[in-house]
């Protein structure tokens, strides 16, 4: 599936060279990238209605739990960069996909076409 132009991934915390290689890769495969500093409530994220939340870390996914509990109602997939090693504690933590380090073009795109196939939660 082709995104369209209203597609975009929005991006929650502040990691300026993950946050540039993400925008490329987004751009790259007809995504926009949009980034909070600040967690945003969950109206916010619901209204923007991106194709998905992407967190940094497994860090920064830990340190907004209540609103990640709170997302179920907006059925927006969560996707978390981390190592292979902590793929299970981002299943805890709520994330559908985890964006593998290190993060490559493939591995981006592999991340968003799983959050689109049916019963897309996949670690």
């Amino acid at each position: 599936m082709k995104p369209s132009s209203q597609s975009k991934i929005l991006m929650i915390g502040n990691d300026t060279a993950l946050t540039y290689l993400v925008g490329r890769y987004a751009e790259r495969s007809g995504y926009a990238i949009a980034t909070l500093e600040t967690v945003p409530s969950v109206e916010e994220v619901c209204n923007q209605q991106p194709v998905a939340l992407l967190f940094p870390s497994i860090e920064r996914l830990d340190a907004v739990q209540s609103l990640i509990a709170e997302l179920s109602q907006c059925d927006i997939p969560i996707l978390v960069c981390s190592s292979i090693a902590d793929e299970v504690r981002a299943r805890e933590l709520g994330a559908d996909y985890c964006l593998l380090h290190p993060l490559t073009y493939d591995g981006f795109i592999a991340a968003l076409a799983a959050t689109r196939a049916p019963n897309a939660t996949q670690l």
